[in-house]
């Protein structure tokens, strides 16, 4: 174990020495030049314990939901797809995963009471067991005490374990003023139709600016009348004397149709 800074180096070496001497050779200084927390990326972890949502290694996802009965976890796939398009396969491979983040995330978060997983739903019942196994062989290394139950039929695990102390959470946070830890904000009407009565009042707001600029460019508008359009003469056409032996015709100047007279 490290330990930084000089006043806790001197009351937890003494209290080792009065109480448990065989375990001060256990214990060293931190002598690095950086905080010891960031060069161990201790709060960097601290900041992802807090977090409701839990990403695995394949792709897969955890949240964790805390209520004042109980912790729900819920296991997701996410991105995770698996090989050869076998989806047991991939459902069981991601339970199994999460199996084990799971039983890391209980001792880290040192969360108790009545905890229920929701896996995946798997079709085989080999596969629920396996699940099973893998979850309480993980939780074997973890000394609180628990006790684990069989998969339902649904998929849900639901097992318990003892409350020690305060959690990670409650040890770090206080209950917001505003919501009073529900997490959610109450209006007096459907949230829906106050967004939808704001929209619209945005919309319909009268612009003084585009009132203004309309009356100036009006104000600035000289009309300009446009000359009528003269109509030339037209010229008549005399008739031509007929041809020798050719019958007499009269060009019409109007329509240029030649009709006999």
């Amino acid at each position: 174990m490290s330990v930084q800074g000089d006043e806790a180096w001197d009351e937890i070496n003494n209290y080792l020495g009065h109480i448990a001497p065989e375990l001060t050779a256990k214990i060293e200084k931190w002598t690095g030049a950086r905080d010891m927390f960031v060069e161990n990326k201790i709060e960097e972890q601290l900041a992802k314990a807090f977090d409701r949502k839990v990403y695995l290694p394949s792709g897969g996802s955890l949240v964790i939901d805390r209520t004042e009965a109980m912790i729900v976890i819920d296991v997701n796939t996410g991105k995770f797809i698996g090989k050869g398009g076998n989806l047991e396969e991939t459902v069981t491979k991601n339970n199994l995963e999460a199996a084990e983040e799971i039983a890391r995330q209980l001792r880290l978060r040192d969360m108790g009471g009545i905890i229920v997983i929701d896996f995946i739903d798997m079709a085989l019942e080999s596969n629920r067991d396996q699940v099973l196994r893998r979850l309480v062989e993980c939780l074997g290394r973890d000394r609180t005490k628990h006790q684990v139950a069989e998969v339902t039929s649904l998929g849900l695990v639901q097992m318990t374990r003892k409350r020690v102390g305060q959690g990670l959470i409650e040890a770090f946070s206080t209950t917001c003023e505003s919501c009073g830890g529900r997490g959610i904000h109450i209006h007096s009407e459907p949230v829906r139709k106050v967004a939808l009565d704001k929209d619209m009042d945005q919309r319909y707001v009268p612009s003084t600016q585009n009132d203004d600029l309309d009356e100036a460019e009006s104000s600035d508008t000289v009309e300009v009348s446009e000359p009528a359009e003269t109509v030339e003469p037209v010229e008549a056409v005399a008739p031509q004397a007929p041809a020798a032996g050719g019958r007499r015709r009269r060009r019409a100047v109007s329509t240029g149709v030649i009709t006999p007279e």
